[in-house]
């Protein structure tokens, strides 16, 4: 299993290099001392909202992580590093002075964050390091960083092992990675790692069950963020919204029409992503912008190397134009795919700043999400309920019914308005007084509806269970489940809004 650094649970972090230099390395010393100078400890106070209780928070962490300042006065560090934070320092090693810092942008699909410092104090003397580029294989890097074991900057080193397309633990997105064997432990997060003096990569994830196997986010995902960033928002890698296979078999690539080399089959296209309703199931890829596609899902990179298609796609930006070169019923054509910005039916970690909720009659609402299962802990797949499971990483994630969302019932407040459905929860709300439900705004506005117009609200669940509740007075009763469990608001912001459209 792969983890991130979990940087919250540690206090400190690191080994601190010591050279010494002899005749003719005064040079190296120099630059050795500008890319310390240039590595820098981020402390957080983090507070994790709750998302099982999602009026309420974790409660405050602290905890610690690495950055890299980098031109303009920026730090560059991971978005785990800072995620959930309301309070963010940083520190030079050769300076005993915190400085507060504050978010310039978060990338959760990249891991990636800036920051800031007002304090212009801070940057006198560092020079920023310079975007350096892709390593190669054997090629060695250093690691630069605040790992735990000490409370001084580390320095180490390794050679590059493998560069493809890996899932990023904080966002399960699948991008470009260099995998790296130097010794990087939970502090390194957000570090730099040099090569020849330049940024060629922020260390990011470990592989847990093996040994000195570390991540990197390389030099073309860094740049991808930088440039997302300079329209002042941020769109996010696209997405294509598709799943595939690879077209190996002969008698396969036979009924096909496949007479070429490469391809691979469009075995799902998902719904409101964007290859639905120009790809279709059935079709076979055979280039992307002109690049070959080969048979097992890869094109040819940088001389004899090969990556997954899936770069093709996440080095595009939302709004951009992709051509695809597809067979489609034997017959060979080209289709142009918009990227606009999509989001998967179940949200992917810290999609939401804070979880959406809504109560009614002691009924606790929210979007299943992968938040949400997350809050079941480590391996949650094998605690939360099957039916989420079959969602998140299951079948169900093909999103067959084409819901834009999933409604959950988490649990139910007691009440005499209630009794006997106290034991209800972890179930997906299937219908509200007989009409479907495609997203969590759908849900609430035919909860708002109802309550106006009809003396019931039934609400069915996807495991058949059935909640009746009387409306009259239900306003009052609502206000008064809150107050007797210390509840601040009914609803998260976002529903209020919903709400105070619907009710001019």
């Amino acid at each position: 299993m792969i983890k991130h650094f979990k940087c919250s649970y540690f206090a400190v972090l690191v080994l601190l290099c010591v050279l010494f230099p002899g005749r003719g390395e005064a040079a190296s010393l120099n630059q050795e001392i500008s890319l310390i100078d240039a590595a820098v400890k981020v402390f957080v106070t983090s507070n994790r909202m709750d998302y099982y209780r999602p009026w309420q928070s974790e409660g405050i962490i602290p905890g610690v992580g690495s950055g890299a300042i980098i031109s303009g006065n920026r730090i560059l560090t991971n978005a785990h590093v800072i995620a959930d934070h309301t309070f963010i320092q940083v520190k030079k090693d050769r300076d005993p002075k915190k400085y507060t810092a504050n978010v310039l942008a978060i990338g959760n699909d990249c891991d990636l964050a800036l920051l800031e410092v007002d304090d212009p104090e801070f940057f006198k003397g560092v020079h920023p390091l310079e975007m350096g580029g892709l390593p190669k294989q054997q090629d060695s890097v250093m690691v630069i960083g605040y790992p735990q074991g000490g409370g001084k900057i580390s320095i180490t080193e390794g050679v590059v092992s493998r560069i493809e397309v890996t899932n990023y633990v904080q966002s399960s997105r699948q991008l470009l990675t260099v995998q790296i064997d130097a010794a990087i432990n939970p502090g390194n997060s957000g570090g730099p790692v040099v090569q020849n003096g330049k940024l060629v990569g922020i260390a990011m994830q470990i592989f847990q069950s093996g040994e000195n196997i570390g991540y990197m986010i390389p030099v073309p995902i860094i740049d991808h963020f930088l440039k997302d960033l300079k329209d002042g928002g941020y769109e996010g890698f696209p997405m294509l919204g598709i799943e595939y296979k690879n077209t190996e078999n002969a008698t396969l690539r036979e009924f096909y029409g496949i007479t070429d080399e490469g391809g691979v089959l469009v075995s799902k296209v998902l719904p409101f992503s964007p290859a639905y309703g120009t790809l279709r199931e059935g079709d076979v890829i055979l280039e992307v912008n002109g690049i070959p596609i080969g048979e097992d899902g890869t094109f040819p990179f940088r001389g004899n190397e090969r990556l997954s298609m899936i770069h093709l796609i996440t080095e595009a930006h939302v709004g951009d134009d992709v051509s695809i070169k597809i067979i489609r019923e034997k017959k060979m054509e080209t289709l142009k795919v918009h990227l606009k910005h999509f989001v998967v039916m179940i949200p992917q970690p810290k999609y939401f700043n804070k979880p959406p909720y809504f109560i009614y009659g002691g009924l606790v609402f929210t979007v299943l999400s992968t938040d949400l299962l997350y809050s079941w802990g480590q391996r949650w797949w094998e605690k939360t309920p099957i039916d989420f499971t079959y969602y998140a990483i299951g079948a169900g994630r093909l999103n067959e019914q084409e819901q834009e969302q999933i409604v959950v019932l988490l649990s139910v407040l007691p009440d005499d308005i209630n009794i006997g459905y106290h034991e209800i929860g972890n179930e997906m709300v299937a219908k509200v007084n007989g009409e479907d439900i495609k997203s969590f705004e759908d849900f609430i506005l035919i909860i708002n509806k109802v309550k106006k117009s009809e003396p019931y609200t039934i609400i069915e669940t996807q495991n058949k269970s059935t909640i009746i509740l009387a409306n009259k007075d239900i306003d009052e009763v609502n206000k008064q489940i809150l107050k007797r469990n210390n509840i601040p608001y009914q609803c998260s912001e976002d529903v209020a809004q919903w709400l105070d459209k619907d009710n001019p």
